[in-house]
């Protein structure tokens, strides 16, 4: 057990949660995935928080909710918003059904063929077309295929759903959240939303 998950009756005990973490690692964050390296490791596309309800302070989910049916990404936002704290502070960034599908109406070819670090295309298929259905109809990213894609109206119901009264749509690198510069990435094809408790 990692010293700073303190667990109490069968909770663990954290003031800020970055779901899905991946590889990434943000000041004061505890991270939560299903892949080795986590602080947490958990599948949180089949299991609900591990934190007491009213006891998160911020919970931040960076281009991983589209990973998730539908119905479990309202249960995720639904588990984000019993743990947080009156006035805690959710920030979800996911990929921008509205904007990816602008581009491939657009013809933005500099986007659709765009290649990652590792030199590896990020949208897999020879033409526009495949590269936007791909990415449409189940976009793999470490062996997970995408499950559902959302413009802001869709997230944020979800969010007014789960019983969040304040919600936004900010701009990159613009929240109430400290470290926002390590959490925010990919504006050209994202979109942030922020809610309060």
């Amino acid at each position: 057990m990692l010293p700073y998950l303190i667990r109490h009756t069968g909770y663990f005990q954290v003031d800020k949660v970055n779901l899905c973490c991946g590889p990434q690692k943000v000041p004061g964050y505890r991270g939560i995935d299903a892949a080795m390296g986590a602080d947490l490791v958990m599948d949180l596309s089949k299991r609900d928080l591990p934190f007491h309800s009213n006891s998160v302070e911020a919970v931040v989910c960076t281009s991983a909710i589209n990973y998730f049916s539908r119905a479990r990404a309202q249960e995720s936002i639904n588990e984000t918003y019993r743990v947080l704290k009156p006035g805690g502070v959710a920030r979800f960034s996911v990929q921008d059904m509205e904007s990816i599908s602008r581009r491939y109406v657009e013809k933005d070819t500099d986007f659709f063929f765009q290649r990652l670090s590792s030199g590896r295309e990020r949208f897999e298929g020879p033409t526009l077309g495949d590269k936007f259905a791909a990415w449409f109809y189940g976009y793999v990213s470490n062996g997970h295929p995408t499950r559902y894609f959302f413009d802001y109206e869709s997230l944020s119901f979800l969010f007014k759903q789960a019983g969040f009264s304040q919600i936004e749509r900010r701009d990159y690198m613009s929240s109430r959240l400290e470290h926002i510069d390590q959490i925010d990435n990919r504006p050209e094809q994202m979109f942030f939303l922020e809610a309060v408790k």
